[in-house]
């Protein structure tokens, strides 16, 4: 017993050890963004004793309001991304799940294989191929590269084989098509997992960096996450405004936690999954 407790205290400590480690960070985001510059320099740990917040209204107003141009393009293309890669992903997942068709079990793995090769080493011939067809500095390189997301189509079919065919058979019986039967049954009882996946693939797109950095030059068409790390102030050459760029990370942090939030019940629910068996 004497054992148990001692490991239990122990873990306990590590855990708030963790907690501490991961929330200092958003900590000094958050009081940073609500101070001068000068109080920053010489006080970034502590509470502010100025609380201002004119580092907001100077980013909003950042080089005639490209900031706030791009936070709207990083959520448009976020958003748009998310839904139609959402979309597709399960309408595979249905196709390889549900049905049997001639080399599905072979197209399936290809896909797979697919997952093993770096991302980074296909940008070079991605690039000439987006240059000649024109997609350079446009918002459809950033929305429809990527939208067959193999992993997403993955983890759905994975879900979809635990689902018993009877309720396929039962609504084809009673005259269900094949998109009925996906829009009305396999797409709602998923939403867990879809749920689980929508959260992954905003967060992977709203944080993407490489893509558009390498792709876009245009900073009216870049995301926020690209023009973020370049903020200077017109004023000091020399020095990155860090009050400015901590009230620019604060925003981007927002449309992530309310994503969080509108898809938490699906995500805690896709957690649990599996984990009690009758």
């Amino acid at each position: 017993m004497k054992y148990a407790s001692w490991l239990k205290s122990i873990m306990l400590l590590f855990l708030t050890i963790c907690f501490l480690v991961s929330i200092i960070p958003i900590y000094m985001m958050l009081i940073d963004s609500v101070k001068t510059g000068s109080e920053l320099a010489r006080n970034s740990w502590r509470l502010p004793i100025n609380f201002t917040l004119d580092n907001y209204n100077r980013l909003i107003n950042y080089s005639g309001g490209v900031i706030m141009r791009t936070y709207i393009n990083g959520l448009a293309v976020a958003i748009i991304y998310t839904v139609i890669t959402i979309i597709i992903s399960s309408l595979a997942a249905f196709a390889f799940s549900k049905y049997k068709f001639a080399g599905s079990v072979l197209i399936f793995s290809f896909l797979l294989a697919t997952m093993m090769i770096p991302g980074e080493i296909t940008i070079p011939p991605l690039y000439i191929f987006f240059s000649k067809i024109k997609w350079l500095n446009t918002y459809n390189v950033q929305i429809f590269p990527g939208i067959a997301n193999v992993f997403c189509m993955f983890m759905l079919k994975q879900y979809m084989d635990g689902l018993p065919n009877s309720l396929l058979e039962s609504a084809r019986l009673d005259g269900a098509g094949h998109f009925t039967v996906f829009s009305r049954i396999m797409f709602p009882i998923s939403s867990p997992a879809v749920g689980a996946l929508a959260i992954l693939t905003f967060l992977g797109k709203w944080n993407d960096y490489l893509w558009p950095k390498t792709f876009i030059t245009n900073p009216k068409i870049m995301p926020i996450m690209v023009i973020l790390p370049t903020l200077k102030d017109k004023d000091i050459t020399w020095a990155v405004p860090r009050e400015i760029m901590m009230a620019g990370c604060t925003i981007v942090v927002i449309p992530l936690i309310i994503v969080f939030f509108i898809f938490q019940k699906y995500f805690m629910s896709s957690v649990v999954i599996g984990a009690v068996k009758e």
